[in-house]
């Protein structure tokens, strides 16, 4: 069965709506012809020009992402930057290019279910978003038992196989977690709010951490790309399943990445 971009999109509305995406986002098919074939798709987070120099050599026909290329289209298509290198390289070998962001943050088994399920979370929740009462983007869920603080730290390190992370101790146990993988911050007061005694996230600044103690609610800064990796393995997984499911031929190939942020 012949399979087009058209088709890939369509099935990654299915797994992740671009209706659940924040107002600011960027997701979507963002480079490339809707009616071209599609045998190999590479999958990553980020779309760096290491990965589009695999994705040449892959010879492969559509890249899927997590972060958009651009979140604002620039005004010349000049190349005065790697990002618009990487989108002559692409134009030039047929290889179309989409996103699934914080739809794929919302989304059921997306970055968030994926996140708490790795941390051990259960009775697992989305978070109420008033500006998209459809799905919430953050999750909360309870562990088998509570534990000190400096157990889950641990527990969140190892889990997500990070070389380090960094924490906000406000004294409690940790029981009701909620989760927002990649820059959440922003989501400290939802978490509150649902009753979290902790919250697991990336990108914490200092003075939002500070406000974090004397809130009262635990933080562990997991890191931006280690706590959204994982669901370039779940989407490898449900992709295969529908391309089983659907008798295509397609070879889905994942791409190496590497760790940007290092912890000495």
């Amino acid at each position: 069965m012949k399979t087009t971009v058209a088709d890939i999109c369509w099935t990654m509305n299915e797994i992740a709506p671009i209706s659940l995406a924040e107002t600011w986002d960027n997701p979507g098919l963002l480079l490339g012809k809707t009616d071209a074939t599609v045998k190999k798709i590479m999958l990553a987070l980020d779309l760096t020009p290491e990965v589009a120099e695999q994705a040449i050599e892959e010879k492969v026909d559509m890249i899927i992402t997590h972060h958009p290329l651009y979140f604002n289209l620039p005004k010349t298509l000049a190349v005065t930057d790697t990002k618009m290198e990487c989108v002559y390289e692409l134009i030039k070998n047929d290889i179309a290019v989409y996103a699934a962001h914080t739809n794929l943050d919302a989304a059921v088994g997306g970055v968030n279910d994926v996140l708490a399920e790795i941390l051990g979370l259960t009775e697992v929740v989305a978070i109420e978003r008033p500006e998209c009462p459809e799905q919430g983007l953050g999750r909360i869920g309870v562990l088998a038992e509570p534990l000190t603080m400096e157990v889950f730290t641990e527990n969140v390190k190892s889990a997500l196989a990070a070389d380090g992370v960094a924490f906000v101790d406000a004294g409690k146990p940790v029981y009701k977690v909620a989760v927002v993988g990649g820059a959440g911050s922003d989501f400290i007061a939802a978490a509150l709010d649902a009753g979290a005694d902790t919250f697991v996230t990336g990108d914490l600044k200092y003075h939002v951490a500070q406000k974090a103690l004397d809130q009262g609610i635990n933080v562990i800064d997991a890191g931006h790309q280690f706590t959204e990796m994982p669901v370039v393995t779940k989407l490898e997984q449900v992709l295969s399943a529908w391309i089983e499911e659907t008798k295509r031929t397609i070879e889905i190939v994942v791409a190496e990445e590497e760790q940007v942020l290092r912890h000495l």
